[in-house]
């Protein structure tokens, strides 16, 4: 009798549990791995997806199919981002996937047209992922970065992501750029891709991360900062966390690498005047001392690291006018400190901030710290060096 009531209980037990009435299985998706967006000749919006080819993903030992792309590249012209999406889901045998999107490429074109009505479909959408990377393509079109074929990964939207971390110039996301765009004491910036060879070796394989692109509050492309610049500006910026550098000192070079990278900003207003002190600090380890200097000796290391130090300073300062006077955009984030440190002068301030912000006093103290010289050994003198 008591089999009998468990055969029954779990007989309607069994009457409410729920069947897979919509089974969706993992070979029935088209997983979209990045975008690109590109302006026409005609005005209209392109957009490319690079879609993952699954029969074709090379093994570990680099065989694979029929050895071919383990991608393909569609795209499809029109005004609006969602009909795009349409136009390409039409041409895929497989639902569009969004959530393994690694990467946004821009035009230049489109980036200096603006991209406020591209940004409205992405905050919206609830497929997309705020931790996309995005990069404008250094005079060239968005679908041309999704067409490199790196010997390092399938997908050029993974090698863009990859590349970007490692050069160091703060892994900016798609969440980064919207925050930066709804903020009144700051500008947007975003990192900008180079894929010119710069030998035929080269040629639709590399990708380079080394410059930034600056935006005004409509988020129109307005300018860029390249190399030791662009570094400088994240550093400035607070994103930057390590780097290489390399100096002239007046008796040879002297590079570091540069770790724990920090900033802050004081800022006061004196009258019609507003001041900013920007401090940057990091610790150092030496990797190349191509100097006669034996920085092993306390007395001579710290010389060097006040020297270095001083020599940053201007760079930093002078990279700093640069953007204020040839771009006028706060992509430091100037403002927002004033407005936490100067609430009620802020709100006079915010409205004008883009003709306020050219105007400011800066100064900039780097206070990097030599931690490491180095050295396995004492540093061999070199033939008619003076001790």
């Amino acid at each position: 009798m008591k089999i009998f009531r468990c055969f029954i209980i779990c007989s309607l037990c069994s009457l409410l549990l729920t069947g897979c009435w919509d089974r969706n299985e993992i070979n029935e998706y088209a997983f979209w791995i990045g975008t690109a967006l590109d302006a026409t000749e005609s005005g209209k919006l392109e957009k490319s997806a690079q879609i993952a080819i699954p029969a074709e993903f090379k093994t570990l030992k680099g065989s694979g199919g029929k050895g071919e792309r383990a991608n393909i590249v569609i795209s499809a012209t029109g005004t609006s981002i969602v009909d795009l999406i349409q136009q390409i889901q039409e041409k895929l045998p497989r639902r569009i996937f969004l959530g393994h999107r690694r990467s946004i490429f821009i035009g230049e074109k489109l980036a200096h047209n603006g991209l406020v009505d591209i940004m409205d479909q992405f905050t919206r959408n609830p497929d997309t992922r705020m931790r996309t990377d995005i990069f404008v393509v250094n005079d060239g079109k968005g679908k041309d970065a999704l067409t490199i074929n790196s010997p390092f990964n399938q997908f050029s939207a993974i090698v863009a992501v990859h590349q970007d971390r490692y050069c160091r110039l703060g892994d900016t996301s798609l969440r980064d750029f919207l925050l930066d765009a709804g903020r009144d004491g700051i500008r947007p910036s975003m990192p900008m891709i180079d894929i010119a060879p710069m030998n035929k070796l080269e040629e639709n394989k590399i990708i380079e991360v080394r410059a930034v692109a600056i935006f005004n509050k409509d988020l129109k492309m307005v300018g860029k900062v390249r190399d030791r610049e662009s570094l400088e500006l994240f550093w400035v910026k607070g994103v930057l966390k390590n780097q290489y550098v390399t100096e002239e000192t007046g008796e040879g070079t002297l590079s570091l690498y540069v770790s724990n990278l920090n900033r802050t900003f004081r800022t006061t207003i004196e009258g019609d005047k507003l001041k900013v002190r920007v401090k940057l600090k990091g610790n150092a380890r030496v990797v190349e001392n191509n100097t006669p200097i034996d920085l092993s000796v306390s007395s001579k290391r710290i010389h060097t690291e006040r020297k270095f130090n001083e020599l940053k300073a201007k760079q930093i300062e002078a990279t700093i006018r640069k953007i204020q006077t040839e771009y006028g955009q706060d992509v430091f984030g100037f403002g927002e400190e004033f407005h936490r440190e100067h609430p009620k002068q802020w709100k006079q301030l915010k409205a004008q901030w883009d003709q306020k912000f050219p105007t400011i006093e800066v100064a900039v103290d780097v206070g990097i710290k030599i931690q490491s010289t180095g050295d396995i050994r004492k540093r061999i003198p070199r033939i008619g060096a003076r001790e």
